[in-house]
């Protein structure tokens, strides 16, 4: 149980004017902007942020670790301002499923039907098979959809993987809350510090582990060695937060970081859940930057990141299964920013608290993101 009291704003990263919105949008662009590059022409070889960083990274992976720190902190002021775990627990499939039920359903019945995808001749056993996915917030498997696009992975939403982690993530948040964990600010710094070096660990031993049940279930070892120090760089971040300075000079100091991380041999693991996190977090509560009325209309980064994959491959494969990036991007992003409205006023909002509907993260912290 956790204490409904709400504490005093005297630090910056408590202030209600902030850039969470409109760096949230930002990624989830920059997600869409990533994946032109492999969906467009077959391979991410040439993709700016992995030429960059030698492949340790790429535009989209960077803007899923970045989601994953700042949903961290946001997940854990709910869990800390929620009056119970289970108002938690509403709070947190309230916000998630809906929008991604509606995107299943539409990715089953329309764009696996525009993709050619193979859903015959057992179309009842599958729709069982779908249920069971959607429920654990994975994407569906079809076969053969899109097949004649030069992106060979055959995926009618590949972004959507990443949510099973996050939903898993709240679930940690709320039994290190449920335990009185996230009281005693030592514990989560601890398990932060171990997932840090075991993600290290994973990529100089070269670790992969294979898909028992407990991976059916929670998902990839490897995947997570990767997100959790993220994630739970966010979360640290929120509970020492009124120690953490918000300094000009620390955030040049992560920039420079980040620039070593990317040119180093495992060099992104090791430093950029820190460095990335103090950057996001600067920016997030940067007076200077005048981005706090960016979700005065809506929160659509959850829209954006769950429409942007099966749009891009459309379009592709109108334009008979490989064009430029470019264009790419120029085609889907107004497509991908329409369903991204009509999902946040035509599904999200309506399931959200009454005041929840008009107000957004950069309103007002003081319900995170309930």
């Amino acid at each position: 149980m956790t204490s409904s009291a709400k504490p005093s704003l005297n630090s910056p990263w408590d202030s209600r004017h902030n850039n969470f919105d409109a760096l949230r949008i930002l990624l989830a662009l920059l997600v869409l902007a990533s994946h032109c590059m492999p969906l467009a022409t077959g391979t991410e070889e040439r993709e700016w942020v992995a030429r960059w960083t030698h492949h340790q990274l790429t535009g989209g992976a960077i803007s899923v670790d970045l989601f994953f720190v700042m949903s961290g902190f946001m997940i854990t002021a709910s869990m800390e301002r929620s009056k119970s775990a289970w108002q938690f627990a509403q709070r947190r499939i309230a916000r998630i499923y809906p929008g991604f039920l509606v995107c299943a359903l539409l990715g089953f019945f329309v764009f696996a039907q525009i993709g050619h995808a193979e859903l015959l001749p057992r179309l009842s056993a599958r729709i069982g098979d779908f249920l069971l996915e959607t429920l654990r917030l994975r994407e569906f498997t079809y076969s053969h959809a899109f097949a004649h696009n030069i992106y060979d992975g055959r995926a009618i939403n590949g972004s959507v993987w990443s949510i099973q982690y996050e939903c898993w993530c709240y679930v940690g948040v709320m039994l290190l809350g449920v335990v009185g964990l996230l009281k005693q600010r030592v514990w989560p710094l601890l398990f932060f510090v171990g997932s840090l070096a075991l993600s290290v660990m994973f990529l100089v031993r070269g670790w992969v582990f294979g898909g028992k049940f407990l991976g059916v279930l929670l998902g990839s070892p490897q995947l997570w060695a990767r997100l959790l120090p993220y994630y739970l760089a966010g979360v640290v971040f929120y509970l020492y937060r009124r120690q953490i300075p918000h300094s000009a000079a620390l955030a040049l100091l992560a920039v420079i970081a980040c620039v070593v991380a990317a040119r180093v041999p495992f060099g992104v693991a090791a430093l950029f859940p820190m460095a990335g996190s103090y950057l996001v977090f600067y920016l997030a509560y940067a007076k200077w930057l005048p981005l706090t009325q960016a979700g005065r209309f809506g929160d659509f980064s959850y829209g954006l990141y769950l429409y942007a994959f099966p749009i891009q491959q459309t379009i592709v494969m109108l334009h008979g299964g490989a064009m430029s990036p470019a264009i790419l991007f120029v085609e889907a992003t107004p497509l991908v920013l329409l369903l991204s409205v009509a999902s946040w006023y035509g599904v999200e909002r309506r399931f959200l608290r009454p005041g929840r509907r008009h107000e957004t993260i950069a309103q007002g912290m003081k319900e995170a993101v309930s």
